[in-house]
Order: C-alpha cells, then structure tokens, then sequence
C-alpha cells in the first residue's frame, strides 16, 4: 500500500506537468525548452509539441492516480519516465541550453540561460521506477485508497518529488534567498555570473581570503584584489528578489579596510569557482 501511494504521488505530478503545458500552450507563452532544441523541433511547432506531451502527461497520470488499470498505468508512466530520462541525459551530454520545461507557470525571459540539472534526470528516473514498480505488483487497486500506508506513500513520494522540482534549492518566502547554506549557495551562483567575470578581467585575480555579511535580501562578498594597493577590494552584492531567474549582481571597488574588518571570513579559495553562463539581469 506504501508503493501504491508513492507511484500515486508521482502520477500527480504527471498531471501537474501536463496542466502547465496545456496553460502555457493556452496563454500562448514561449514554448522553447531544452529537449525541443536537441530534437530540433522548429518554434513555430514548440506550442503544439507542447500541448502534444501536456495532454499525454495529464491522460497518464490521471490513469496511474485512478488506480483502476494499474498495470496499464504503470507501463505507460514507465515509457514516459524513461524517455524523460534519455532525452534529459542527452542535452545534459551535449550542454543543451535550457530547462526541461516540466513544471513551469511563468513567463521567463531567461529560460535559455538555464541548463538541465541532475535533479531533473533523478525526478525522470524516479518516475520510471515507479511505473515499473507498479506494473510489476499491480496490487491495491482503488482498496489502496481506504489505507493508511498509501495516503503516507502519497506524501513520502510527494516530499521526496517536491524537493527534486525546487529549482535546484528550497527558498525563503520574502527574499528568495536558498534555505540550505545560503551563503556558499549564493557564492557559487556569483562565481559563475558574468559580473564576477567581468570584475576579474578589470581588476586582476582576486584574492581567497573572501569576506561576508548579509544586509537585508542581500548578501554581500569583499574579495581581496590581488596587487592592489593594501585594503583594496572588490565588493558584490547579489541580490535573489525575482524568484526563477538569475540573481542580480552588482559589484563596486572600495579602498577602505576598516569597512570589511568586522566581516566574517566564509571561505578559502572561493574566487577559484567554475564559469557557468548565466545572463546579466
């Protein structure tokens, strides 16, 4: 009964997925995602490719959570959950610009500076292991739904899928700010903006002796120029306040030591961060 309601949960999202693809085919929003561009599907044809798998997404996981066919429900969340999976791995293999586009209600501009994540392909393999589990046992049926195990499978399997669909990090209500150590989370998010790059190529290579505070909504990081003059350093404030795009950097040079000597020291090495492609908001 537990399984039962964990490929239930999964079942819900199936529907969830299809609904925002089927609304944002209706409002007529940009369709373009990251498996549209690596099966070269024309933009002119992202829209009804999307109702397409929105209607095919909703029908099966409509049929996994009625639970009247479960061997049926099972076998076609499974094809779904490992076509997910392989076209998610591809445009991971191939660095696919943007996201997989499964669950979105918004408008974003910047969808193309997003990339596909291993949460994505876990999310994907989690729902073919489901589907196999499901057409496998094939037990319950709808008896399942009068159980207690099931409905604690529903929200074991719906825990477990919310955190895999958070955008990479749970955040906070107000600022938006990663709930999870946000001040290394936001340190890789600046490491690998434009602005930081564009900082280093002005300024020179910054030192790894990196300072930090929080002020309001904003964290902020003193780097150390390296050969600069003694105190010298360059200040970024990064700034989550738009949910679902990329923070906002900004970044000034200030001379005066005794400004950043309360500062806590939160990392060694830290401007040594991988270049991602973001856009500067």
């Amino acid at each position: 009964m537990f399984l039962a309601g964990c490929v239930a949960s999964c079942g819900a999202l199936l529907v969830l997925a299809g609904a925002s693809k089927l609304y944002r085919g209706a409002r007529r929003m940009d369709g373009t995602t990251a498996i549209w561009r690596a099966l070269r599907v024309p933009r002119r044809l992202t829209r009804r490719a999307g109702l397409a798998a929105g209607g095919l997404e909703g029908v099966t996981g409509a049929l996994v959570c009625a639970r009247v066919y479960p061997v049926a429900g099972g076998v076609a969340m499974a094809a779904l959950g490992a076509t997910f999976c392989a076209l998610l791995i591809y445009v991971r293999a191939n660095r696919v610009p943007g996201d997989c586009g499964c669950v979105n209600w918004r408008r974003r501009a910047d969808s193309a500076a997003k990339t596909v994540t291993w949460r994505a392909v876990a999310r994907a393999g989690m729902l073919t292991a489901a589907g196999i589990a499901d057409a496998l046992a094939s037990n319950g049926g709808t008896a399942a739904l009068h159980r207690p195990s099931f409905y604690a499978g529903v929200l074991t399997g719906g825990i477990a899928l919310s955190l895999l669909s958070s955008h990479g990090y749970v955040r906070t209500p107000v600022c938006h700010r990663p709930l999870w150590r946000p001040a290394r989370t936001s340190m890789r998010a600046l490491t690998g903006h434009e602005v930081f790059a564009a900082m280093v190529s002005a300024v020179g290579p910054l030192g790894s002796d990196v300072r930090y505070r929080r002020t309001g909504c904003t964290d902020e990081f003193w780097f150390p120029v390296m050969g600069g003059d003694d105190g010298e350093a360059v200040v970024f404030r990064v700034n989550h306040a738009v949910p679902g795009v990329s923070p906002a950097v900004h970044a000034t040079v200030r001379t005066h030591p005794n400004h950043c000597a309360s500062l806590a020291v939160i990392s060694s090495g830290a401007a040594k961060g991988r270049r991602r492609s973001h856009e500067v908001p």
